[in-house]
């Protein structure tokens, strides 16, 4: 989005917000106070003028973004767009930070189930990537999760030996060492994940070995 740090991506779950994401993008101008919604059509740097071309190159698909709409792919179709985006517009402050908290923040718009989902499928398909950048952060730790999980089946332990075992039991030793070993997982993470107590016990642990 122009002027607004650096680019990045999101992804967004099946008919989920889509049409709104699409919105608010085609918007940003407008909130920006580059130019006016009318007015839109006549600014360059949006994929918004290149949707009213006879012929729509792609990867821009203007079937797609107005059957989202449930218009037909026509000028005509435009017009009702436009006509959406003008209602669309939104000039309160307080609605604009909903927008921005719900399109540029975080990595996938959709529902918690669908998110997990994906995040478990990055996670086995992808075992030994670090995802950089914060807002990603939890595909790290769902990796480190699963990694955990299958030293924990291997042992026969679950969540209640975890909470009933000493914090410097050998086997919660053993599983810290294999997961810092195999993942980027951060000692804070493992030690509360295995009630290990303060972090400094794993490094210490570490250390010896």
């Amino acid at each position: 989005m122009l002027r607004q740090g650096r680019y990045k991506s999101l992804v967004v779950e099946p008919d989920r917000s889509l049409l709104g994401l699409i919105d608010y993008i085609h918007l940003n101008p407008v909130r920006a106070g580059i130019c006016q919604v009318e007015n839109l059509k006549q600014y360059p740097f949006s994929s918004y003028p290149k949707l009213w071309r006879r012929k729509v190159r792609t990867p821009l698909n203007r079937n797609v973004l107005l059957s989202l709409l449930g218009v037909k792919d026509s000028i005509g179709g435009m017009r009702s767009y436009q006509k959406h985006l003008e209602l669309s517009e939104e000039s309160d402050p307080q609605n604009r930070d909903k927008l921005y908290r719900s399109y540029c923040r975080g990595w996938f718009i959709g529902g918690k189930k669908a998110k997990k989902e994906l995040a478990d499928d990055l996670s086995r398909q992808n075992p030994g990537i670090d995802w950089e950048g914060q807002d990603l952060a939890e595909l790290n730790e769902t990796n480190w999760e699963g990694f955990l999980r299958e030293q924990l089946k291997k042992l026969g332990k679950t969540g209640k030996d975890i909470e009933a075992d000493p914090k410097g039991s050998p086997w919660k030793m053993e599983v810290a060492r294999l997961t810092r070993k195999h993942t980027s997982c951060k000692t804070p993470w493992l030690a509360k994940r295995l009630n290990m107590g303060h972090p400094s016990r794993i490094t210490a642990a570490m250390r010896q070995q």
